[in-house]
């Protein structure tokens, strides 16, 4: 199983980037951290990481965020 590891610039972004990010089925699993809730990790397969990065691509015009790791 892959990670992608993003940082949202504010967390009153959160239910925007799940709407974005829920608009392209079985992508992966974005889940985000109790503790720092901007910061969210993708759980994804190996053969799904391009689209990943450009569906991120896509989302990052409307929300500011921050890639950490691919």
């Amino acid at each position: 199983m892959s990670l992608i590891k993003l940082k949202l610039d504010n967390k009153k972004n959160i239910v925007l980037f799940q709407f974005l990010y829920s608009q392209n089925q079985h992508l992966g699993w974005p889940r985000s951290n109790r503790f720092n809730p901007e910061d969210i990790t993708i759980y994804t397969t190996e053969d799904l990481m391009e689209r990943n990065k450009e569906v991120l691509g896509v989302i990052s015009k409307y929300i500011k965020l921050k890639i950490i790791q691919y």
